[in-house]
């Protein structure tokens, strides 16, 4: 089937494919066949009251009826594209006859094929596919099951979009972090872009973290391949690697597999991580800003592992393992400041 879609369904858009599985193919027939009659003739009098009196006759009647106008707003943001199989459906209409309306089914071919049509070819199966985006706050995790059997979590304050179609399965990370469990489909590539980066799977279980400088790549399974634009390299299970900002890749300074995947245990771990990266880590989950004053506090080595529900345990456990107080400055600032040796009084700042 060949197609020429309009430039705006290029774009992304924020639509779900209505579901069709509660009613009967027979019966969303017929409610398809009586939503073309009211479209057409809403002031023909008898025939409103032959579709009050057929909604009236069963209470999948309704249901039938609501999903069928479900899936024709669906198809509306489609009505400016033109595909052969489209046209013929639209220009179908049965023999006239003064009681054409008394017998819905007579429409229910062309309306079936067009809804067909258009579930068809947007569906996360069908040719084109819409973009889907999904998004968790912070401090929250979500795990989204994809069409083909493959499943993405997010982490805090992550946000993606989503596009399936009979030629590909693509995940952007906007902002934030994800682990992937991927079906692997030799058909159908699945590919994860971060910007200008591509990771391309080839069967396995990964997690991709955006931050500020870089975006980290850690392999739990099966490997990917990593994309940088000019070059491509693989990585494998129990491998982690990072490309920075100007695009070139840098070993992970210490390959930690179960630290870096710890937040779906809803857990944070460090191993002798310098005590800004901690607080920016712990910032990530909380509204609040955590500020360091003093910049000889934050290359202070932070060892364990902490709730990351838990903003004011995680702080006090760092107060009691680094020489460093933690104050409250209004509900929504926190400051850590350096203990004040014995005897002499802590000068505090204005924050």
């Amino acid at each position: 089937m060949s197609a020429k879609l309009p430039r705006t369904l290029t774009q992304p858009t924020e639509i779900r494919v209505p579901d069709s599985s509660p009613c009967n193919q027979a019966l969303l027939d017929q409610a398809i066949a009586w939503l073309l009659r009211v479209r057409e003739a809403p002031n023909d009098g008898d025939m409103q009251r032959a579709f009050s009196d057929w909604l009236a006759a069963d209470p999948s009647h309704r249901l039938a009826y609501r999903q069928a106008e479900a899936q024709w707003a669906w198809l509306e943001q489609f009505k400016g594209a033109s595909f052969p199989a489209r046209d013929e459906a639209l220009r179908y209409r049965p023999k006239a006859g003064p009681a054409v309306w008394r017998k819905p089914a007579a429409f229910s071919a062309a309306a079936a094929l067009l809804l067909g049509i258009g579930l068809g070819l947007f569906s996360p199966q069908g040719w084109y596919g819409l973009p889907h985006s999904y998004s968790v706050a912070k401090g929250q995790r979500q795990t989204v099951a994809l069409p083909d059997g493959s499943s993405l979590e997010m982490n805090t304050d992550t946000e993606v979009r989503v596009r399936f179609n009979r030629g590909q399965r693509l995940v952007e990370l906007l902002r934030g972090e994800a682990f992937f469990n991927v079906v692997h489909d030799a058909e159908r590539p699945f590919n994860v872009r971060v910007g200008d980066v591509g990771i391309y799977d080839i069967g396995t279980a990964f997690d991709v973290y955006k931050q500020p400088d870089r975006v980290s790549v850690t392999v739990l399974e099966g490997e990917v391949e990593l994309d940088n634009r000019t070059e491509r390299r693989p990585l494998t299970a129990g491998q982690q690697l990072s490309i920075g900002n100007d695009l070139r890749f840098a070993a992970v300074e210490q390959t930690d597999i179960a630290a870096a995947t710890a937040w779906r245990q809803g857990l944070l771990v460090f191993r002798g991580r310098p005590l800004a990266e901690v607080l920016a880590e712990i910032g990530r989950y909380h509204e609040v800003r955590i500020r360091l004053p003093d910049p000889k506090l934050a290359e202070l080595r932070v060892n364990g592992s902490f709730r990351t529900g838990q903003l004011d345990n995680m702080l006090n456990a760092v107060a009691t393992l680094l020489p460093i107080t933690v104050k409250h400055v209004g509900e929504r600032e926190i400051v850590l400041e350096a203990v004040a040796p014995a005897g002499v009084r802590p000068r505090h700042n204005k924050p």
